[in-house]
């Protein structure tokens, strides 16, 4: 699910970058570092819209650098159980299908989900009762029924509701 939210972050600043423009370096360096990342408890960062606060700063132990100690407001894409997604599929083979969502979580589909399909091992498609057929690359809806996070990913298991192609 998007949701935008407020996170907290420690941004290192170097001093050539603390004269001109302090906020939109403070705001460039943000976005540099939190580009693509993923918590558990905040999903995949997709985009840092602003800086909400600077709540406090110091001069770094290590080097002349300023730390910075921020709010900033994300758009943040965070799976959670019996929420329903629509996107790609990205892989089909013998066991079900993967789509991911946003292009950054993937979402296995196992076959016993695709009641009314079968596997055609041939084509890498999955037939359906109804002459339809679901490939790479086809919009589907899926409800999450699983999830796990780990090593800074999201993997997700998913219930197969329709196909939109």
């Amino acid at each position: 699910m998007l949701s935008t939210v407020i996170i907290e972050k420690k941004i290192c600043l170097e001093p050539q970058y603390l004269y001109y423009n302090l906020n939109e370096n403070l705001l460039k360096k943000t976005r540099e570092v939190c580009k693509d990342e993923c918590s558990k408890e905040n999903g995949y960062i997709l985009e840092v819209k602003r800086i909400v606060k600077i709540k406090d700063n110091y001069i770094s132990n290590v080097n002349s650098s300023t730390i910075f100690i921020i709010d900033i407001e994300v758009e943040s894409l965070i799976p959670y159980i019996n929420n329903i997604y629509t996107d790609r599929v990205c892989m089909i083979f013998n066991g079900g299908l993967f789509m991911t969502i946003n292009n950054k979580i993937k979402v296995l589909i196992p076959a016993n989900s695709l009641e009314e399909y079968t596997i055609d091992s041939n084509n890498k498609v999955f037939k359906g009762n109804k002459k339809q057929i679901i490939k790479e690359n086809d919009i589907i809806k899926v409800k999450i029924t699983g999830i796990k996070y780990s090593k800074k990913n999201f993997s997700c298991f998913g219930e197969f509701i329709s196909c939109d192609t």
